[in-house]
Order: C-alpha cells, then structure tokens, then sequence
C-alpha cells in the first residue's frame, strides 16, 4: 500500500464508498492510487491538462498494476466526461477562480455530481460563495497542518443552505468545530494582519479600513 501525505489522506477520507470519482488535475497519481486501494466499488477518472504529470501518474499507476482499474485522460478539467460518469469531483492544489470556472463552463455535468471535494489555498470566501451558489452546500470541512502549510479541504454536497459572511469567509463547520489546526491558523493570521496595519502607511486609507475590518473579523471568531 502506498503512503501518501496527510493532505491526500484527509481528502480520500472525504470520498465515500461506491463513488464515480474524476480527479482533476490528478498530477503524479497517488490520490488516485489511494482511493483504489482502500475504497469499496470505486470507478475512478485522473485527469490533468499537463501531459508531463499524466504520465507521471501513468508511471505510478503501471508501477502498481493498476492500468485497467484507473482510466487517465489529457484534458482541460470537466471537458473530458460526460456527465453520467462522475458522481464526485475532486480538485486539489488549483486555485479557486480555476476551480469556479471549471465548474461553471461545465454547469450541465452537474446535474449527476453529488460530491464536490476541493482543497485550494487561495481566495476560500470566493470559493465557497460561488460553490454554493451552484446549490451546494458544506457537508463538511477540516483543516491541517502538513509539511509546513496549513490545508483546508471542503466537501460540498448537493443542496441548498444559506451561510452569512463569516461562514463563509471561515468556514461554518470550522467554526462550529473549532479544531486546535484551525485555531492555531487563526492566531497566525491575527498577529500577520496587526503587522501589516502597523506597517501600512497613514495615507493608504483604503488598505487600512479593509485591514481593520479582517482584523474585527478574526477578533470575533
């Protein structure tokens, strides 16, 4: 069995039994490789827009004998399924506006996908604002601490819920849950933000109200 990293562990641990799952921007595999190994009745699609990190996982896929059980495809994120062969995407390491506009430009291949599972560093307001928009909401989320970076990984189900501001600026299962990793994160970035009002210059009146504001946000948590 192979070993992969904590954040590729959390996000299998979000992908349930008997799943029709496209890996987007799958890179060298070992998501894939995992998901096989220790998920019951699971079709699985990697895919990635780069030819060079296709036949990295190719490699690793052949290495572990399993070239008739994942099916990798070259292509841009939804553009290489049609809709009845996926039930769950996973998209990790893209940034969010990546994410929404694969999403987006593919809307009517949503139609079957109970499960969006998503794992991106940049930009998470936006990313579960629009997500949710798509009539999704959060089933659930955690947050880790690996290899020196903090990783928030996001499961979305299909269904509607209304979310204010702060949830979705930090996440309503986060916040209700209020892990150590999450908490830790949290005090980083307060003391991060106090630094930048402190450097940011009297006549930046802008930056500094939009500064202020995060800073009341995080000092609410």
């Amino acid at each position: 069995m192979n070993k992969i990293s904590k954040r590729l562990e959390l996000i299998a641990s979000f992908i349930p039994d008997n799943s029709k799952v496209i890996d987007i921007g799958c890179d060298h595999g070992l998501l894939d490789i995992y998901l096989y190994q220790n998920k019951k009745n699971i079709s699985i699609i990697a895919s990635d827009i780069n030819e060079q990190a296709l036949n990295n996982a190719k490699k690793n896929i052949s290495d572990n004998r399993l070239n008739e059980h994942i099916d990798l495809r070259l292509g841009n994120g939804l553009d290489v399924v049609e809709a009845n062969e996926i039930d769950t995407i996973i998209m990790s390491g893209l940034g969010s506006y990546t994410i929404v506009g694969i999403l987006k430009k593919n809307i009517n291949k949503l139609n079957n996908v109970d499960n969006i599972v998503i794992q991106s560093n940049t930009k998470l307001y936006f990313l579960r604002k629009e997500i949710t928009k798509l009539k999704y909401y959060i089933l659930d989320e955690e947050m880790i601490y690996d290899k020196g970076i903090y990783y928030t990984i996001i499961k979305f189900k299909k269904g509607k819920k209304k979310y204010n501001r702060k949830e979705l600026y930090f996440g309503p299962i986060l916040l209700k849950n209020k892990g150590k990793v999450f908490e830790e994160y949290n005090k980083r970035e307060l003391e991060r933000l106090s630094l930048v009002l402190k450097m940011l210059p009297k006549n930046k009146i802008i930056d500094r109200i939009k500064t202020k504001y995060m800073i009341s946000l995080y000092n609410k948590i």
